[in-house]
């Protein structure tokens, strides 16, 4: 009796040709994917420079190190810069443009990302730090501390920008594993 090998070519038609499919769809969805994500992480920046423009053309700063965004109740960018006399600078600028929702922040008068890290590290010393950055709490210019706590929860910690004290806190707890 002969031994019968199954390969590509001993299947149906019918498969061959539902494989085809299944893989060209395949190849399709992920250039897609791939073409997607770089359209929405282009349109995340394609605005920086206009508002650096804006920013450098409304405020005293003269150069512009960094832009960030930043989501709270109103959506802000947020400019670190220099003004002409070497004083450091962080702006949030409102998507809004509205003139009026500008807030102006020395570098010198505030806690150092640097400081806060330091002060999250010794208080909390089984947890993940994911990020530390400048947010806006109503009218309160603050840090914006993300990290997971002893207990597995997702932390968003608000603590002011001037003396560290808390503003605002969430705590999320996972719901499924």
């Amino acid at each position: 009796m002969k031994n019968k090998r199954y390969s590509w070519f001993n299947l149906p038609d019918w498969l061959k040709w539902v494989f085809a499919v299944i893989l060209l769809v395949l190849i399709a969805c992920f250039i897609y994917g791939f073409n997607l994500y770089n359209a929405i992480q282009q349109d995340k920046t394609a605005s920086f420079e206009y508002v650096k423009n804006k920013v450098v053309e409304e405020t005293e700063l003269e150069t512009i190190d960094k832009v960030k965004r930043f989501h709270g109740e109103k959506a802000y960018y947020i400019i670190y810069g220099e003004t002409n006399n070497n004083k450091q600078k962080i702006i949030y600028y409102p998507f809004s443009k509205n003139n009026e929702d500008i807030t102006i922040v020395d570098k010198s008068e505030i806690i150092s990302e640097e400081s806060i890290r330091k002060g999250w590290n010794e208080s909390c010393r089984n947890c993940k730090l994911y990020d530390i950055t400048p947010a806006l709490v109503g009218d309160k210019p603050s840090w914006e501390v993300t990290f997971t706590d002893e207990s597995n929860r997702y932390v968003i910690d608000y603590l002011s920008i001037y003396d560290r004290t808390r503003i605002e806190q969430f705590r999320f707890k996972h719901m499924f594993k």
